[in-house]
């Protein structure tokens, strides 16, 4: 398969260097500006993919004009010729690379797809089963594998850290980072060495890096849970706010060592929590833990934002800014302008209109070095505008999502080793 790899590999150039000028949301669905795209693309003393500096980013615009379309403005993809353009070019490529996507593709369509919407997404039961990738993978990685057993952990094979970190940083700084000078990060999260096939662990990496933070720390152990002690350490004398990144069990766990003392963060501290109920017998109502925080850690429900992101997926989407997040009850997730999202029927995967729940499909144009088009396992309700609201996980029984994951099996059973 890696000889097929050429098919793909221009474009993920292409997408790095124009994804990684996005600058993030301004938490009123419009992109934020700044003074210095060419530095906030890479980072200056990063390590970053060769795509994403100054002098590819140059060669990639006169490339893409030439061959993958990608626009050198990532603000442009809002424009939904521009945004199908791609996306057409990007599942052409995918088709030619991975034989299972093209068997999947031709027997779940009647015909070749004239637009993003018209291919049939892959469920993310699939990518348990088989290898999807359009070519070699820079780095693999696994699902917590928590529903389905460890033996039975979805891969995603990524072709581009460079890519990820292009599609994650404007996201992760605008939500995260917001009007913040200085920060101790603290990870309550598996460490990148621990944990390297955990994309999670990968992005909280990626922020680790970032200029506004000074110290990052680990407090998470796999045995123990949440190290009370070392976010002890982080706070030290409480003179630089913290900036929390945890799964919503492992803040659950932070705040149960707290007690009912608590733990004061510093001023201007802030949190980002993940989710991450998939395989939980026990549920977490995000009133009452964006509650506790503020009770036990000091850090109000504005400075607490979730973020929706899955393994299976190289972008993310918030549902507010740190610092200025409205009350839950009005928030709503935005992906980046290169993604697409529709609430599917769980019947007929037909798409329904905003206001009403049905199973999330996305379409990600970072994913161009596996599937773009993804069918998740959550339920959610459109807003008129492309904004989201999370209403939990599909019911098992899904008849949609079943038959579309039998028919990837059945279509691809000659891949199966």
């Amino acid at each position: 398969m890696t000889r097929d790899r050429p098919f793909v590999q221009p474009i993920l150039g292409d997408l790095a260097a124009c994804l990684g000028r996005w600058p993030g949301w301004n938490g009123a669905g419009r992109s934020r500006g700044r003074k210095d795209p060419a530095a906030a693309a890479g980072g200056a003393g990063r390590s970053v993919d060769p795509a994403a500096r100054p002098e590819s980013r140059r060669a990639g615009r006169q490339a893409g004009a030439r061959a993958s379309g990608v626009p050198a403005d990532p603000a442009d993809f809002a424009d939904e010729r521009a945004f199908n353009r791609v996306a057409m070019r990007v599942h052409a490529a995918q088709r030619r690379a991975d034989g299972i996507l093209r068997r999947y593709w031709d027997a779940a369509a009647p015909g070749p797809p004239l637009n993003w919407q018209d291919v049939p997404p892959v469920p993310v039961a699939a990518f348990k089963d088989v290898r999807i990738a359009a070519g070699g993978a820079e780095r693999v990685f696994r699902t917590s594998g928590t529903s389905a057993g460890r033996s039975r952990r979805g891969e995603h094979h990524v072709a581009s850290l460079g890519l990820y970190r292009a599609a994650a940083r404007g996201a992760y700084r605008a939500a995260l980072l917001a009007e913040a000078e200085a920060v101790r990060m603290v990870a309550l999260l598996p460490s990148p060495g621990d944990a390297p096939d955990s994309s999670l662990s990968t992005m909280a990496a990626f922020v680790a890096e970032e200029p506004e933070v000074r110290s990052a720390w680990w407090a998470f152990d796999a045995a123990k849970g949440a190290r009370l002690d070392v976010v002890r350490d982080a706070v030290g004398d409480g003179a630089t706010p913290v900036l929390l990144l945890a799964t919503a069990f492992s803040l659950v766990h932070l705040l149960d060592a707290a007690g009912p003392s608590g733990l004061a963060l510093p001023p201007g501290s802030r949190i980002m929590e993940t989710g991450g109920f998939k395989g939980r017998s026990a549920r977490v109502d995000r009133d009452a833990l964006y509650a506790r925080a503020r009770r036990r850690l000091g850090v109000p429900e504005a400075c607490v934002v979730n973020e929706y992101g899955m393994t299976e997926l190289l972008s993310q989407s918030y549902d507010g800014i740190a610092g200025r997040a409205p009350p839950l009850a009005e928030r709503v997730h935005r992906f980046p302008p290169w993604v697409r999202v529709r609430a599917l029927d769980p019947a007929t995967l037909r798409p329904l209109p905003p206001g009403e729940p049905g199973i999330l499909a996305v379409f990600d144009l970072a994913n161009a070095g596996s599937v773009c088009h993804v069918l998740t396992e959550d339920v959610g309700v459109l807003d008129s505008d492309g904004g989201f609201r999370l209403r939990g996980r599909a019911a098992a029984e899904a008849r949609g999502c079943s038959l579309t994951a039998e028919s990837f099996l059945e279509a691809t059973a000659a891949a199966w080793p």
